[in-house]
């Protein structure tokens, strides 16, 4: 959010490997891990999905372990939050996004007195007006939000937003570029 836009939109999906009938659940870890995307310690845009007791008991739950060879196309979860801290996959939304959610979060954030944010919704089915009840919930504000994610989604179109927000913070250097 700067100033009074919403310049991208993200939904996040908890670590996940989709299923091709062949490969065990680790051997698709392992692949989806290898994106350049992916990496350690807040370094990247995504942080790889792990393989440790969390996401072990995350399989156990749907009756799989790291060896079990999941069917073509099945989605299979390793996490139930949706971090791009622990995994998760970010997927841009923004031209999806129906203007009366954007507008909640403008609203939400106008409201802190900000000009600068992230705001995180939970947005049950993005189909859903937002006036409908319980259509939407706020979760936090982000004054110092990360716009990596933004910049290198796993999936859809990337945007810039550090640029955005240093051409909003020093606007003389819009006016001192060549046209």
């Amino acid at each position: 959010m700067l100033e009074d836009k919403v310049c991208a939109v993200l939904s996040r999906v908890p670590a996940n490997v989709q299923g091709d009938g062949k490969h065990t659940i680790e051997e698709l870890v392992t692949q989806k891990n290898r994106d350049p995307l992916r990496g350690r310690d807040h370094r990247t845009p995504l942080e790889i999905i792990q393989m440790g007791e969390m996401e072990t008991l995350m399989l156990k739950g749907q009756g799989y372990q790291f060896d079990s060879i999941p069917k073509n196309d099945e989605i299979v979860y390793l996490r139930e939050n949706s971090n791009v801290s622990t995994g998760g996959d970010s997927i841009d939304v923004t031209d999806q996004i129906s203007d009366d959610y954007k507008k909640i979060a403008v609203d939400a954030v106008s409201l802190l007195g900000a000009k600068i944010s992230g705001i995180d919704l939970i947005i049950e089915n993005k189909d859903v007006p937002a006036a409908s009840e319980n259509a939407y919930g706020i979760l936090e504000a982000n004054f110092n939000p990360s716009m990596y994610m933004h910049a290198y989604p796993y999936k859809g179109k990337p945007h810039n937003l550090t640029i955005e927000i240093i051409h909003y913070l020093f606007p003389e250097l819009l006016q001192s570029q060549p046209k």
